[in-house]
């Protein structure tokens, strides 16, 4: 791993896929579980493969309110059958004879010698008959057992991180409980200086830390753990201090600020004067070009920047994929969906930008994004006005309107 995580890039920037590679590889699986009620596990992230326990549907079944009956050899349009049964979801009907039918309903389950149902709008009704308003063959209208799930075929594979369709389709099998991971411990901590926490009189050039509680509520809203791990001044010994408490209780330490290799970026040496190994990847995204990846002890660390926005974007790539990493989940990139912008923005090729945007339409037109903002990492008011984030490709220069991006929403983009 240190000759992994030590190495230093010879290109000048990593793409964004290298960059996410070389964070997973600081992130070893985790083997922590434990069984939880399966009306509390949305979130979790499947520990061992369940396998079915019962076929479905489990039965074989009326897919429509209509009317069961015998059709193999096929009935023509015109017969006239005998209702002779009333077979509601969740009761057993009597045997159907050559000639009858029994009136039933979705779900229920289809009596002995049925079928096929034919729709109740395709017959016309007396008191004690049915008229077929068009043909019916063998097989119309039913579910058959076991065509969506057979027993024992796998259903989910662990790593799956579980949610309402999940939890669905297990409680269809029955389950009571589910074995998922243990969830993450993720410490986060700000270093600087100038970092005031809220409440506090600002003075002098001191500024209110922000991205510690965004990054805190970020992980928490996410399912894990969350650690508050304060904040360090810049100095290395002190930041070592915190990385070496926090590695004894995380399975993820988290630092904003100083991830960069300037005189006052301090962040890597403190790593490795705590006994631990890391890398500063150069990154073509803007904003949050530069971060921290590595380990110490059993825990993976990762180095944030210090502006929020660079903070929030590196959190969201790399983040992401290291805590999918410890959960034993493939990576799979946010991918966004492309976008036409509403208005022109001003750029340099080179590096995938990141920048705050808010949908928009027109009088009835279709939905664009508009950007906000000049694309400044350090500014928080376009983030909070913001939708989302525009991504705009690295080999793009000045935007025109109608241009497309891919467009991230908060709603999905905050759940990894």
């Amino acid at each position: 791993m240190d000759a992994v995580v030590d190495q230093i890039s010879r290109n000048p920037f990593m793409s964004i896929a290298e960059a996410c590679a070389a964070a997973i590889a600081c992130a070893r699986p985790l083997s922590r579980g434990e069984t939880v009620r399966l009306n509390e596990s949305a979130g979790r992230v499947l520990a061992e493969t369940f396998v079915a326990r019962i076929a479905s549907p489990p039965f074989t079944q009326s897919a429509m309110d209509g009317y069961a009956l015998a059709a193999a050899s096929g009935l023509s349009e015109g017969t006239r059958l005998k209702v002779v049964d009333r077979v509601p979801a969740g009761r057993c009907g009597r045997r159907l004879s050559v000639g009858e039918a029994a009136r039933i309903f979705t779900g229920a389950p289809m009596p002995e010698g049925a079928d096929a149902v034919v729709m109740q709008e395709h017959v016309e009704r007396d008191d004690t008959s049915i008229v077929l308003t068009r043909r019916m063959t063998a097989g119309d209208n039913v579910r058959h057992q076991g065509e969506d799930i057979e027993p024992l075929e796998p259903l989910l594979k662990p790593g799956i991180k579980l949610d309402p369709r999940h939890i669905a389709m297990l409680a269809a099998q029955g389950a009571e409980t589910v074995a998922v991971r243990s969830r993450l411990r993720i410490a986060v901590f700000s270093t600087g200086d100038e970092l005031q926490d809220a409440g506090a009189m600002l003075s002098g050039a001191a500024v209110y830390d922000s991205n510690r509680p965004m990054l805190l509520s970020l992980i928490g809203q996410a399912g894990h753990d969350v650690i508050d791990g304060g904040r360090a001044p810049d100095s290395c010994a002190e930041i070592a201090d915190r990385l070496r408490m926090f590695s004894q209780r995380s399975d993820l330490v988290i630092s904003t600020g100083g991830a960069s290799v300037g005189e006052e970026d301090h962040s890597l040496a403190a790593l490795r004067h705590a006994g631990g190994s890391g890398r500063v990847l150069k990154i073509a995204l803007k904003p949050a070009k530069p971060a921290i990846v590595g380990r110490i002890g059993q825990a993976a660390y990762l180095g944030l920047p210090g502006n929020p926005v660079a903070s929030l974007v590196s959190w969201l790539i790399l983040g992401h994929a290291m805590v999918g990493a410890l959960q034993g989940r493939p990576h799979r990139p946010h991918i966004g969906y492309p976008l036409a912008i509403a208005a022109g923005f001003a750029r340099r090729p080179g590096r995938t930008e990141y920048v705050p945007a808010r949908l928009v339409s027109d009088k009835g037109q279709e939905v664009r994004a508009e950007i906000i903002g000049k694309g400044s990492a350090a500014q928080l008011r376009p983030l909070a006005l913001a939708d989302g984030l525009a991504e705009i490709a690295a080999e793009c220069a000045d935007l025109c309107p109608g241009d497309l991006i891919r467009f991230h929403p908060f709603s999905g983009a905050f759940q990894g």
